[in-house]
């Protein structure tokens, strides 16, 4: 099965073949960037005379979300050698040219381009993000076929950055790609802004910083660098598909918001500008560079076999995201810790945030972990009022049970292995083989589960399937219990609580999230409800505080505004069991002796073994 998926795959990259020597040629210009417009042209040889299709992705890896980028297309214009040829559109993403001879075919049109995030792109006045999937076409069949972006800078922006292969041209600058999949994993940044480098393991790194910022850049450089060097030490060594190979990060700072998302190369990550000051938010910033950074193995090219080659009319979907995500968000905590950031009780501190806020959450008994990997299109990234109550995200419990597995590995083979290994034994089997050429092969859950086991000694079967297939609370207790100089602690409460938050609008509180088993739930209190008075009291910005200060009495009488109709409700509270799991460090586990220099949790548990 491996050479068969591989094989496909190869073929659709173009690897065993020599490259078509019909490459696609784009441009791109910006006539006008407080416009907001990209003007895009895609030049290729249509070799026999038949009907072309071409069509712009309705999504872009990494972000699991059908984004119709096809709505900001305007303008289409299909010519051939000699004239103008016509068109029909076929679908939301698709238009169809018929052509009565070979020879050569350009296809024009305008992109708008102004709905700002790591994932779409964005032009105005001082700067073009440009996110590939979202503004280049291509012609279906074609896709393999190598090719170029000639760039028209606006006047007065002297600077561009792409992990794409670049050379100067007149007025501009150029991007040479492999294939249409590189293409659309590779954005570009263009505008004015600063650029700094560091090296991992003799690969250049480059980072470009978009926008104001009050980052110390000295400070910045060391830490990123010293992030990218812990994440390159799981794997030890880089891809080996593009060359001269190096890697690129586009930092957009901006007032409020963040995220990032990873390509093949390169990540674009979203950064509020004032917040390198602050320890917490700075921290996290380099959580997120380890995160995003990490996919360039994990996902990237260790991945589910669903992830590559893709479809781009329609969702790709795998089971596997927990991996994908969920692992990657514990190793860009893991990799804080490595780094000598922060100290083993603050990962602790992280480590049991994350298992308190699943178990407490009502969705956590609704939907298994397959099952919200495979739903990511649509709830992932489509939260609304009741997901609470409905799920929770992959990159959560994908966490919890990365912690778990790379606790079980070190248990089973007495501190010699760690999830590191089975990222290492991956990497061998999926992608680093001469056999699978430059891409290498997708896994599958049953490959992946194998490599574990492995690597455990053990068969790890039941596990992963009360993990994966189940939504039963894994037994922490017993899973950590193996390490003598760790300690965990479950307690259950009911405190009294009106199980429900709310939302301040213009001096008014409304309700925007009811907890399904808790006593608003009893009540009859609805989502949107605008809070009145509590027991006689007018609510003004803090239910919990007035029922604080009338000392928190268990016999409720609300009145609320509900589509402007005033509504009383009488009851009592309804409390809703609470988890609280705490980990903690033994005495002897404080000393400094204890903990490895390189601050590895596989080295911290082998001790505690």
């Amino acid at each position: 099965m491996k050479w068969l998926r591989c094989f496909g795959l190869i073929a659709l990259f173009g690897i065993l073949s020599p490259l078509n020597a019909k490459n696609m040629h784009y441009t791109l210009t910006i006539p006008e960037p407080s416009n907001h417009y990209a003007e895009i042209t895609l030049r290729f040889q249509a070799d026999k005379a038949g009907d072309y299709f071409f069509s712009l992705p309705t999504w872009t890896p990494g972000s699991y979300l059908i984004r119709e980028f096809s709505k900001s297309v305007e303008q289409v214009a299909v010519f051939g050698s000699n004239s103008t040829l016509p068109y029909e559109k076929v679908a939301k993403n698709k238009w169809r040219v018929s052509v009565k001879s070979p020879g050569e075919i350009k296809i024009a049109y305008k992109v708008y381009c102004f709905e700002f995030s790591a994932r779409t792109s964005f032009i105005d006045a001082d700067q073009a993000l440009i996110n590939g999937a979202s503004v280049f076409m291509f012609v279906e069949g074609l896709e393999k076929n190598k090719g170029t972006v000639t760039i028209t800078l606006p006047q007065n922006w002297k600077t561009h950055i792409s992990s794409m292969q670049d050379q100067k041209t007149e007025g501009g600058i150029r991007y040479d790609f492999l294939n249409y999949d590189i293409l659309v994993d590779a954005p570009i940044q263009l505008g004015n802004f600063e650029v700094f480098q560091f090296d991992i393991l003799n690969i250049p790194h480059y980072v470009a910083m978009v926008g104001a910022h009050n980052a110390d850049m000295p400070t910045l450089k060391r830490d990123m660098q010293k992030m990218c060097a812990t994440m390159a030490k799981i794997v030890g060594e880089f891809p080996k598909d593009i060359k001269p190979y190096k890697y690129v990060f586009i930092v957009q700072h901006v007032m409020a918001g963040g995220g990032g998302i990873e390509h093949l190369n390169s990540t674009v990550l979203v950064m509020p500008r004032f917040n390198y000051s602050n320890p917490r938010t700075y921290h996290g910033f380099l959580s997120l560079v380890a995160h995003e950074y990490f996919h360039l193995w994990n996902v990237k090219r260790i991945r589910p076999v669903a992830l590559g080659p893709f479809d781009y009319h329609q969702e790709n979907y795998t089971k596997s995201l927990w991996i994908a995500e969920g692992i990657t968000s514990y190793y860009d905590e893991l990799a804080l810790l490595r780094a000598g950031l922060v100290n083993k009780e603050h990962f602790l501190g992280v480590l049991e945030g994350y298992i308190n806020g699943h178990e407490n959450r009502p969705g956590s008994s609704i939907a298994t972990l397959h099952e919200m990997s495979l739903d990511a299109w649509i709830k992932e990234y489509r939260p609304n009022e009741n997901s609470k109550n409905t799920g929770y995200s992959y990159y959560s419990k994908g966490f919890i049970i990365a912690a778990l597995l790379d606790a079980k590995i070190c248990q089973t083979t007495q501190g010699k292995k760690s999830l590191d290994d089975v990222f290492r034994k991956l990497w061998k089997d999926f992608y680093g083989a001469d056999k699978f050429g430059i891409i290498g092969t997708g896994y599958t859950d049953e490959e992946f589960l194998s490599v574990c086991n492995e690597i455990a000694g053990e068969r790890l079967n039941s596990l992963f399937y009360d993990w994966l297939e189940t939504t039963k609370a894994p037994d922490y207790e017993v899973l950590f219990s193996g390490f003598k100089d760790l300690g965990i602690e479950m307690k259950s409460s009911q405190p009294l609580s009106f199980n429900l938050q709310t939302r301040n609008e213009n001096g008014k509180l409304f309700i925007s999230y009811i907890h399904r088993s808790g006593t608003a739930a009893a009540l009859g209190l609805n989502v949107n409800d605008e809070l009145i008075s509590f027991n006689g009291y007018r609510i003004t910005d803090n239910l919990e505080k007035l029922s604080a200060q009338l000392g928190d009495p268990n016999d409720l009488d609300f009145w609320i505004s509900r589509n402007g109709i005033m509504i009383n409700f009488k009851g009592k509270h309804v409390p809703v069991t609470e988890i609280s799991w705490n980990l903690f460090l033994k005495a002897k586990a404080k000393s400094e002796d204890f903990w490895q220099q390189d601050g590895s949790l596989q080295y911290w548990l082998r001790s505690t073994l």
